[in-house]
């Protein structure tokens, strides 16, 4: 398997990779097959990628032991995910009863497991693309891919040099942006999100930086029965975006 080709595992990500262009190899279990990773392989027949049975010892070499490949391994292009940058998003005309634009910014998130998961709830939710320093940054690695279940490939993950300029790239834009911490005076729920809205959220330990909340419209919390357990920033991404979704959803009624 080329070593520079990016390695998807798991029967979902698989699937919903195994549907766009970029798949070269399919590698599964040897053995008998579970109805779902016969489904996979039917899949990578139907649009003529190669499948090699391999034991799971080799699966759990090329991804982890510790990791859950479920039995399945694909390597695709990294050109797979080639999704619009963020010069192209910005210069998008906003047409006549277009759907309000909607981004996630997040400022210091580093695990790729969280990544992929506020990945996965930006495509649920119709986020338009997620937006990240380069530095202090989770890659968009397999385990972040597999953790998004389809969402990196419907979702730019675009990483700036300054996350605070791309702010203001956005406010220029028409886009209102609503930083989230736990000292804000305000609930998520109490602010207008049915405009152009970027949501941004900080990591888990640290929360936003002082220059990224200086550099928003407005701050919000997430109300908590248990404000001391706090939200893993997935769980936190997915309630702000669902109330975005929400309040939308309102008004057009």
């Amino acid at each position: 398997m080329d070593q520079q080709a990016e390695k998807v595992h798991g029967v979902h990500a698989v699937e919903q990779c195994l549907q766009g262009a970029g798949a070269i190899r399919l590698l599964i279990r040897s053995g008998s097959l579970s109805p779902r990773l016969t489904k996979v392989m039917t899949l990578a027949t139907r649009v003529n990628c190669p499948v090699e049975r391999r034991s799971v010892a080799d699966l759990d070499a090329l991804v982890g032991r510790n990791k859950s490949h479920q039995g399945v391994v694909l390597e695709v292009t990294g050109s797979k995910r080639e999704l619009p940058g963020l010069d192209a998003l910005l210069q998008r005309s906003i047409e006549p009863g277009a759907r309000k634009r909607l981004f996630l910014l997040l400022d210091g998130v580093t695990d790729p497991g969280n990544l992929g998961a506020c990945l996965r709830s930006a495509a649920t939710l119709g986020v338009e693309a997620v937006i990240a320093p380069k530095n202090a940054s989770a890659p968009l690695n397999a385990d972040a891919i597999k953790r998004a279940s389809g969402g990196a490939d419907l979702v730019p993950y675009i990483q700036v040099v300054n996350l605070a300029r791309c702010m203001e790239q956005l406010k220029a834009q028409g886009v209102w942006v609503v930083g989230t911490t736990l000292t804000a005076a305000t609930a998520i729920a109490d602010i207008d999100l049915d405009e152009h809205i970027a949501i941004v959220l900080g990591s888990e330990g640290h929360g936003l930086r002082e220059n990224t909340i200086k550099h928003c419209d407005f701050l919000a919390n997430i109300p908590m029965v248990q404000g001391d357990l706090g939200f893993n920033v997935s769980v936190a991404a997915g309630i702000c975006l669902y109330e975005v979704e929400r309040q939308r959803q309102l008004k057009s009624a």
